[in-house]
């Protein structure tokens, strides 16, 4: 006769059990209640005829096994930004620019200059999530850059990965296997994204008239508090309703509102290239006289646009300078340096930016002193969403936490760099 294992070293040997059990505990009598199958719901789409859309895709950009996913997912709102626009997820507005002051009463020569909100000036700069047409339309009002608006405003998408919108809502392309991961190709530039999407709107139209004018989408959603899962629905549109990001700002120029256009491709959490960073600086100068706010959008309006905000402000702060000559007299001055015996901590200085690598380069950089102090107050001035002095410490606490020489050391060592 079979010997079967102890019961309880069962349950030990396969902790899926006990992840079981707490859903029904966490749950209570909800736990009880039947599945809806998905069939029921005319809008889900039956499991094997979603394996067969999807193994049999062949257009240029939406291929095999590759599947279009919504923009939006759960808990993609910060809860503690002071305002909310519907459709235009992580919305914040600070003030452009930072002003030099002078500080007479410094205990020491370093802290004799520092930088302000240039309170002369009612410019601003956002940053959004990938918008859908309305929040889009939404968040241009509330700058007042509407079709009755008296702003301008220069919009800059710094998303790299290929965007289509479908009824109004952005939709990217994914592995069927890896959902949740971006699809990267680093490097890319602006009119290779562009030319992408093109392409990928004609997939998406040669499907939809195949699916006579139904479309199959993957959505994010929430099953229960924390548990996630993509499923396939089907959507009817028209031809009309699938457009490029560039196709949904033209749209919106021809009704009326007063915005500016551009993109400058950026990879998801790595750093962006000098000729990226040339654009934005392009970017920047061209507008800085006529718009009267910068807004910057990536997939969720967290690192790439918060690092979008705080080049704005630098390059708008810089460019206002007046006595340019009398501020960068501290260039003399010696930076104090992090003394791990006598000082801050370990972990106050690593929040303070003070790597090693960032120190020689302020030791380098003609006014090295003067550019720590002014990036510091422009990083804190947008950590509305994300400090991105922070975001480098805590992906180096990551890293320190993984074991040496691992897949996943040298992934978050990686980002860590990039952060960096």
């Amino acid at each position: 006769m079979e010997s079967f294992a102890p019961i309880e070293s069962f349950v030990k040997e396969h902790p899926v059990i006990k992840t079981f059990e707490k859903e029904l505990l966490g749950e209570g009598l909800d736990a009880l209640k039947p599945l809806e199958r998905a069939g029921n719901q005319e809008d889900v789409a039956d499991p094997d005829e979603v394996t067969q859309i999807v193994q049999n895709r062949s257009g240029t950009i939406l291929s095999v096994s590759t599947i279009l996913k919504s923009d939006f997912f759960s808990n993609l709102q910060k809860m503690t930004l002071p305002e909310r626009i519907e459709g235009s997820p992580n919305f914040r507005r600070v003030p452009l620019a930072l002003k030099a002051v002078s500080s007479d009463g410094a205990s020491s020569p370093n802290d004799s200059i520092d930088f302000v909100i240039d309170d002369t000036s009612d410019k601003g700069v956002c940053g959004s999530g990938m918008p859908t047409v309305e929040g889009l339309k939404r968040a241009l009002e509330r700058v007042d850059a509407g079709p009755n608006g008296k702003n301008t405003v220069y919009w800059t998408s710094l998303r790299e990965e290929p965007v289509i919108y479908v009824a109004g809502r952005p939709h990217v392309l994914r592995q069927v296997t890896k959902p949740l991961e971006n699809l990267e190709a680093t490097g890319v530039t602006t009119g290779v994204v562009e030319a992408m999407e093109k392409n990928f709107k004609k997939d998406v139209l040669r499907e939809l008239k195949q699916g006579d004018g139904r479309i199959l989408l993957h959505d994010e959603v929430e099953e229960r508090p924390g548990v996630f899962s993509i499923i396939p629905i089907w959507e009817f549109v028209s031809e009309d309703e699938i457009m490029t990001p560039q196709d949904v700002f033209s749209q919106i120029i021809r009704e009326g509102y007063r915005i500016d256009y551009s993109r400058v491709a950026i990879t998801d959490e790595q750093a962006p290239l000098p000729d990226a960073l040339s654009q934005l600086l392009d970017r920047v100068q061209s507008g800085v006289d006529v718009a009267h706010d910068f807004i910057f959008n990536c997939q969720m309006g967290r690192g790439r646009t918060t690092t979008g905000m705080v080049s704005a402000c630098l390059i708008a702060s810089t460019l206002k300078w007046e006595n340019r000559n009398e501020i960068l007299i501290e260039d003399n001055i010696s930076l104090e340096v992090y003394d791990p015996m006598d000082g801050p901590s370990e972990e106050e200085a690593y929040l303070a930016g003070e790597y090693k690598t960032i120190l020689h380069l302020v030791g380098v950089l003609s006014h090295g002193k003067v550019a720590k102090r002014l990036t510091d107050r422009a990083i804190d001035l947008m950590q509305d969403v994300q400090n991105l002095r922070k975001a480098i410490y805590d992906y180096k606490l990551k890293v320190d936490a993984c074991q040496k020489g691992t897949a996943k050391f040298k992934q978050l060592s990686h980002v860590a760099v990039n952060y960096l």
